[in-house]
C-alpha cells in the first residue's frame, strides 16, 4: 500500500532557562511569547514523529528526553514527568516501542536520544528500549558524541554509546540512505 500515516508524539517535557533558550532576546522580549516560572525556566516539548507505511516500516524520528535521568539529575534538568511519555504516546496511536522498525536519531545530545533508554529504576543498568528496531545516527554526529565538544560534553549520555553498539542494530550513516 502507498498509504502512509503521521503521528507527532509528545515525549516528556523539560523546563531549562528562557535566558539560555532564548540566547541575546531580552527577557522583557521573550516572556511576550512565553512565561517563565519562579526560577526563569521555560517549558519545552520533545515531540517525535512517527511514520508508519514509509516502504512498509514504521520509522520513528527522535525519542526526545526520555526518563533515564535518575531523580537529582532529572530535577537538575527540569525533566517534568518521571515515566517514560513517549511510550505512552505511541500506545495513544496504538503501537509499543516493539513495533518500531527503525529510530532515526538526529544527533546523540540527551534531550533528542535519551528516550532510546528505558526510565530509570533504582539499582537497574541503563537499557535500550525498541528491541526490534534499526538504530540510525549519522556519521557525524557518532563522532561528535565520541569526542564532544567541551560546551556540550554534558549533553551525552556516557551510557548509549555502547549500549547501541552493542545491539547489534546500530547503523551510522553518511549521505543518503534507502529503506530497503
Amino acid at each position: 500500500s502507498d498509504k502512509m500515516n503521521l503521528w507527532s508524539l509528545q515525549g516528556n517535557t523539560q523546563k531549562l532557562d528562557g535566558g539560555a533558550m532564548f540566547g541575546n532576546a531580552p527577557r522583557a522580549v521573550w516572556e511576550r511569547w512565553i512565561a517563565p516560572d519562579e526560577g526563569n525556566r521555560i517549558p519545552l516539548a520533545c515531540r517525535c514523529l512517527l511514520v508508519d507505511g514509509l516502504d512498509g516500516k514504521r520509522v520513528l524520528f527522535e525519542t526526545g528526553i526520555g526518563a533515564f535521568f535518575e531523580p537529582r539529575l532529572r530535577e537538575r534538568y527540569g525533566v517534568v514527568e518521571d515515566h517514560h511519555v513517549l511510550l505512552d504516546s505511541l500506545r495513544a496511536a496504538g503501537f509499543t516501542h516493539e513495533d518500531i522498525d527503525a529510530v532515526v536519531i538526529s544527533h546523540l545530545h540527551f534531550d533528542h536520544a535519551g528516550g532510546l533508554l528505558a526510565a530509570w529504576k533504582e539499582g537497574e543498568a541503563a537499557s535500550l528500549l525498541f528491541p526490534n528496531a534499526t538504530y540510525v545516527v549519522g556519521e557525524e554526529a557518532w563522532q561528535r558524541a565520541l569526542h564532544p565538544h567541551p560546551r556540550d560534553r554534558a549533553s551525552f549520555i556516557p551510557e548509549l554509546q555502547p549500549l547501541l553498539e552493542r545491539s547489534g542494530r546500530l547503523e551510522r550513516v553518511q549521505g543518503a540512505r534507502s529503506m530497503t
